[in-house]
């Protein structure tokens, strides 16, 4: 009998919700986890977007998105401005600190609006915080200690956050792992490892996983890599000679979760990472997770999940899942957009 999932509590209070990550026209996977945790309070939300890139201004149904490299602080000020006038909203819910929300924060309090703030920013995870400068810290620590909540997406995130601003009221609200696709079918030559995931050597470490799969026998299995990035055309020439090793770039996030099932494992392998949603992607797809120890959600790893923190293990580990089933899959029910959506939601009606 199929889990029956929480209803969403009642919501009397008008939200507006500020972005700096957000789906936009010049990269639809940009803060794609951002736009899924909105949505799963309402698809109908009063969304404002400050996004870093060079497009035209995007206006769909109650969501306007900005890109900012020509707009001036002043400009997004008057636009805050307009929108609080033009939504008259309870909450203001600010999503991936950016200086400019100090700013903003500040507007909300003058008038009496309490914020609540999301965090999914690797910058503040707690090897990361030296390289913050003491402005910043000041800012952030100021930032922080005014909101009413600041939801960070993983222990480890929060952690960072304590370190900056020891008094601010944090709780941890994970992302959601979306229902995985199970129809698409794909043959393989062999079994095959996927890697999932913006192609940035110094953060994600492609470059670290493909010299420690070129160990393994070739015969064995293949080594699948999905995602763009600046160094997505170094990946390629890196890759370009090996007949098991394929680059497909930049995929949707529906097609990865159309693509995972039919892998054998998925490898994340990163420097650092806030979350991991690729990890817990994969053990939903049924499939092996290969990941380091310090991964944002290890919380929720399970008997499908490897650990491997320096490239010895993760030639071991990668060597062990070719020669395993695959061990099945994990549903994280508690992770689904309407068990997210109703922790957010009780920590609005908190505020009422």
């Amino acid at each position: 009998m199929p889990a029956v999932r929480p209803k969403l509590p009642e919501m009397s209070a008008t939200v507006l919700h500020v972005v700096k990550w957000y789906p936009n026209p010049e990269d639809p996977q940009n803060g794609i986890f951002v736009k899924k945790q909105i949505d799963a309070l309402r698809t109908d939300a009063h969304v404002l977007g400050f996004l870093n890139g060079d497009f035209t201004k995007v206006e769909e149904g109650n969501r306007t998105i900005y890109g900012t490299q020509k707009i001036s602080l002043a400009s997004k000020v008057a636009l805050f401005y307009g929108a609080i006038e033009r939504v008259k909203p309870d909450i203001i819910h600010f999503h991936c600190y950016a200086q400019d929300l100090w700013v903003l924060s500040k507007i909300a309090l003058s008038k009496g609006i309490p914020y609540i703030h999301s965090e999914h920013w690797s910058g503040l995870l707690e090897e990361n915080l030296p390289a913050l400068g003491r402005i910043k810290r000041r800012l952030l620590k100021n930032y922080f200690d005014g909101a009413a909540k600041i939801l960070p997406v993983s222990q480890a995130l929060a952690r960072g956050i304590q370190k900056v601003a020891p008094k601010a009221k944090t709780q941890v609200i994970p992302n959601i792992i979306e229902e995985v696709d199970f129809s698409i079918k794909q043959e393989f030559a062999s079994k095959s490892l996927c890697v999932v995931g913006d192609v940035v050597f110094d953060i994600k470490r492609q470059d670290l996983i493909l010299k420690c799969f070129k160990q393994l026998p070739s015969s064995k299995c293949e080594l699948h890599f999905y995602g763009g990035g600046p160094d997505l055309e170094s990946l390629k020439t890196k890759a370009k000679n090996l007949l098991n090793v394929k680059v497909h770039g930049r995929v949707t996030n529906k097609q990865v979760l159309g693509i995972l099932p039919n892998h054998h494992a998925h490898i994340q392998f990163s420097a650092f990472e806030t979350f991991g949603i690729a990890t817990l992607e994969a053990r939903k797809a049924g499939i092996w997770a290969i990941t380091r120890k310090s991964f944002g959600s290890s919380q929720f790893a399970d008997e499908g999940t490897l650990f491997a923190d320096n490239e010895t293990e993760l030639i071991s580990a990668m060597q062990r899942v070719i020669d395993t089933e695959k061990p099945g899959v994990n549903a994280f029910e508690a992770l689904n957009s309407t068990g997210i959506g109703s922790e957010i939601q009780k920590c609005y009606l908190e505020l009422l």
